[in-house]
């Protein structure tokens, strides 16, 4: 077992560790809501090295990292196969290290660690020290929160760009599998030192990316941070968990006027659907008609527009025209649609042409009698 101490303060890249991960950003990191909170001070970093990717019975950790807070020091425990018959008990001192755990917190650890682990206590006949912890993989809302900020998931490249850590004489993951059996065959101790400065910064970044992102999601949550994509991610994420008018107000913190044509499309979309689920009509009103100067959201404004004339303020002359604009724009943009969904839409439109006509006919003569 190889231990590193990390003092409270510790500098990796532009991040100071710290014991501390703000509670507020629990909703968009673990929307399950399987962790009642982001207790940091019980919760369990594992990574591990394999020596292949396929998993089963062949795969084997032979690193398996672990990282946890103690007395105010970040601990880094790595357990480390000299040979397989040694699995036992490398397994065991795991499980002791984990005895106090309250969540795990792995990067892309529910597809590939833990599965992997589980096979690994299972055919060893050892019990599961984490079957019931909640575990949160911050792969998948690092991609949900980072979507429009970066192309890339992998750790490294995100402890790069987010915790500002660049590592130097790095191995690369790919010949991590190869070396260890080197090590096998040669004894030569030397040639698992890059895999374990690997495997530590692994868990180090790994911690620091959820300690730094955490903080981010607050301070936008207060709105005291200078990110337009941010607020796109966390007011998409809060329309998707229904919280509309939470939705409307992280979106309405955005500032539009240099915002790529494709992130603003979308924005303005967002928007106008919060606004509508949270019916507050002016706003919404406001939004569609901006949505009519730009042909990039066809038919829709001009329908939806239609529908606040006609049941809102009881103007089916304003629904009608918009109505008519729609069917004129589906025209336009005929040869964008399969026959049967242009078809369909068309249906949709004459109805309510017709029914427009009706209202208005209704109006016209209840005018006259008067």
């Amino acid at each position: 077992m190889v231990e590193t101490v990390y003092e409270q303060g510790y500098l990796h890249g532009q991040i100071e560790l710290s014991p501390f991960v703000d509670d507020s950003a629990g909703e968009f990191l673990d929307p399950s809501g399987d962790l009642d909170r982001l207790n940091s001070a019980g919760m369990a970093v594992i990574d591990t090295e394999t020596t292949g990717l396929a998993g089963g019975t062949g795969t084997y950790p032979f690193i398996i990292g672990v990282g946890f807070w103690s007395h105010q020091t970040f601990i880094v425990r790595q357990y480390l196969l000299r040979d397989f018959c040694e699995e036992p008990a490398q397994l065991a001192a795991v499980s002791d290290d984990l005895a106090c755990a309250s969540s795990l917190l792995t990067y892309n650890g529910k597809s590939f660690d833990i599965p992997l682990l589980k096979t690994r206590y299972r055919i060893n006949r050892m019990t599961l020290p984490f079957g019931d912890i909640p575990h949160l993989d911050l792969l998948h809302p690092c991609r949900r929160i980072y979507k429009d900020h970066f192309e890339s998931f992998n750790l490294s490249t995100l402890e790069a760009l987010v915790v500002g850590f660049e590592r130097t004489d790095d191995v690369p993951s790919y010949l991590i599998p190869s070396i260890y059996f080197d090590f096998l065959q040669n004894r030569n101790a030397e040639l698992l030192i890059p895999i374990l400065n690997h495997n530590r910064d692994d868990i180090v970044s790994l911690y620091l990316l959820l300690q730094e992102t955490s903080r981010r999601i607050s301070l936008a949550l207060n709105n005291a941070v200078n990110d337009d994509l941010l607020y796109l991610s966390l007011g998409r994420e809060l329309y998707k968990s229904r919280k509309f008018d939470q939705a409307e107000i992280m979106l309405s913190r955005m500032k539009t006027e240099f915002m790529p044509d494709n992130h603003l499309e979308e924005t303005m979309m967002l928007k106008a659907l919060t606004a509508r689920k949270s019916k507050n009509w002016d706003s919404a009103r406001q939004i569609w008609n901006d949505m009519i100067n730009s042909p990039a959201f066809g038919f829709y404004p001009h329908i939806e527009l239609a529908k606040y004339y006609e049941h809102r303020i009881n103007d089916p002359r304003s629904a009608l025209e918009l109505t008519n604009t729609a069917i004129n724009i589906l025209e336009l943009e005929r040869e964008l649609s399969s026959g049967d969904k242009y078809r369909e839409k068309l249906s949709l439109l004459k109805k309510r042409q017709l029914r427009l006509l009706k209202k208005i006919d209704s109006k016209n003569k209840g005018a006259g009698e008067n």
